[in-house]
């Protein structure tokens, strides 16, 4: 496999020497820090599926999952599990019905959005201590974006392939 080598490098790298926070989140950047750890997760788990790295490939990638979905006392996925965020950045989630009442003035009120925005994964920590705010104007922690949950999504479908045998 000619980028194979490389492919382990990242994954070794991510799993030894990235910093991580006191609940074992990878937290590379205060921005969308979910982000990184779920494509990270992604890219673990297809390296472990090709016969790349070892088990501690596949543990890390579960690791990041299961922080990101509640492992740590809150999920970060709109939804899902205890805890999770009822905030997210998100205007058409913030603001009421009918849409023609979506103004900057709705979307800063205060209390949960009123459309729940089901299995969309927001930004997560700041810091890496484990510490978020569900606060829809804090765009950084509680914004919800493609790429945030692309290498989610392809996480958790790439774990359940691996634990039914597909």
């Amino acid at each position: 496999m000619q980028y194979g080598t490389a492919v382990e490098k990242f994954c070794n790298n991510a799993i030894h020497n990235l910093p991580r926070s006191p609940k074992s989140q990878v937290h590379l950047y205060e921005w969308g820090s979910n982000r990184y750890a779920a494509n990270f997760a992604f890219i673990c788990i297809q390296a472990y599926s090709a016969g790349l790295g070892n088990e501690d490939f596949l543990d890390f990638a579960k690791e990041q999952i299961g922080y990101i979905l509640g492992d740590g006392g809150r999920s970060f996925v709109v939804g899902f599990g205890e805890n999770y965020p009822t905030r997210p950045h998100h205007k058409a989630s913030a603001c009421p019905s009918p849409p023609t009442a979506c103004t900057w003035e709705t979307f800063s009120a205060g209390g949960p959005n009123p459309h729940l925005l089901l299995g969309a994964l927001v930004g997560g920590p700041r810091k890496a201590d484990d510490v978020y705010e569900d606060d829809r104007s804090d765009y950084i922690s509680n914004e919800v974006s493609l790429d945030y949950n692309a290498g989610f999504q392809g996480a958790v479908a790439g774990l359940f392939q691996i634990a039914f045998g597909l």
